[in-house]
């Protein structure tokens, strides 16, 4: 499998996704995408992640993540909704047609204009295969991660 790459500069992970071989001994090395546009979000997340043995790469927007999987497929994309660029409702959308094998998780505090829509039931009946509601904590990830890569 080809390099996923951290588009935020400087920045890799410590796993080496890049690798064509992606067992360790005998288990399969899951690749993970995560989208958000906000610095934190991605760093907490690509720590947990890592620290649980997943490869991850980042994007901050919708259209870079899906160049990223048609260069190397990701086993799970894990995606916001409210971005600039390309949203990741779009970015579910497109993922489904496109890769139907990619499990999704679609994450989201709310935003918009009106705060009080709530858009992650909207994901769930796009396609999306779980939903997370920020603020979470590193235990609620690792379970919704664990649990979507089992389906």
């Amino acid at each position: 499998m080809g390099r996923l790459s951290s588009q935020r500069e400087g920045t890799r992970g410590t796993s080496d996704p890049g690798l064509d071989t992606r067992r360790a001994g005998s288990a399969l090395r899951k690749t993970i995408l995560i989208v958000d546009d906000n610095e934190d979000i991605l760093s907490f997340m690509q720590a947990a992640l890592e620290n649980a043995g997943y490869d991850v790469g980042l994007a901050t927007e919708g259209a870079q993540a899906l160049a990223q999987q048609a260069e190397h497929r990701a086993d799970l994309l894990i995606t916001d909704i409210f971005m600039p660029g390309q949203d990741g409702i779009e970015t579910l959308r497109e993922c489904r047609l496109r890769y139907p094998q990619t499990r999704i998780i679609v994450m989201s505090a709310g935003g918009g204009a009106d705060r009080r829509l709530d858009y992650l039931p909207a994901a769930a009946l796009i396609g999306a295969n779980a939903t997370l509601h920020k603020p979470f904590g590193v235990n609620q990830l690792l379970d919704t991660v664990r649990d979507v890569l089992q389906l």
